[in-house]
């Protein structure tokens, strides 16, 4: 029952218990309506009640796995690759960052297009023409680049071998290539190793053909 009707009730109750004690005591009746001080009610019936609402607000706490899931997107965006510069008639790796997944494509680009700029490329240069123009097809981790033009045309000795050096050591670091053969429109050539031997056309050569030439670290 609502709290307020019952406070009513019991008070009119009351009135009437209170009424009916006087009328039995021999007080005269009146047609007058008798209001009964505070005072007089019992306690019980002059407290009244009140309601409180409790509003509990909870955080929204943030989404990691949303979180962890774009920092792995933005990780996966590039890729680290290796590029060798020559450094003192030396050949020194260089890490540069190439869109994922790099291509054979991308990894000749990049290195045709020289040293990297600021204090990754100090010191360094490449024996490669900028203008090199060339094509890699890979097969049972044989990787042929045929260029357009002679890739060594022009250079010294020890450029040559260098130049050389820069191409083999970059794409024997690529996975699914172990060993690379040189050929300048379909005809395969005759390039120096790190020691500065022929090897004959057609003949593949691998990192460990050019390890001499490392920067010893």
């Amino acid at each position: 029952m609502n709290t307020n009707i019952r406070f009513t009730l019991l008070r009119a109750n009351f009135i009437f218990v209170v009424a009916f004690a006087a009328s039995s005591c021999g007080v005269p009746s009146s047609s007058k309506f008798v209001v009964i001080s505070d005072s007089n009610i019992p306690f019980e019936l002059s407290i009244t009640t009140t309601s409180t609402t409790t509003t509990t607000t909870i955080a929204q706490q943030p989404d990691k796995s949303q979180t962890n899931g774009s920092a792995q997107l933005v990780e996966n965006i590039n890729e680290t690759v290796d590029l060798y510069f020559i450094s003192n008639n030396k050949v020194l790796a260089t890490r540069i960052q190439i869109a994922s997944p790099a291509t054979t494509s991308q990894v000749l680009a990049a290195l045709v297009a020289g040293p990297p700029s600021g204090n990754a490329g100090l010191g360094l240069r490449s024996a490669l023409s900028p203008q090199l123009n060339a094509t890699i097809q890979i097969a049972k981790g044989i990787a042929t680049i045929d260029s357009t033009g002679f890739i060594l045309a022009g250079l010294s000795p020890v450029d040559q071998r260098l130049a050389i050096a820069q191409l083999v050591l970059t794409f024997t670091r690529r996975p699914g290539i172990g060993q690379v053969i040189f050929s300048v429109n379909g005809v395969q050539i005759a390039v120096p190793r790190g020691k500065g031997d022929l090897v004959k056309p057609g003949v593949p050569v691998s990192f460990d053909d050019y390890f001499a030439l490392l920067v010893s670290e």
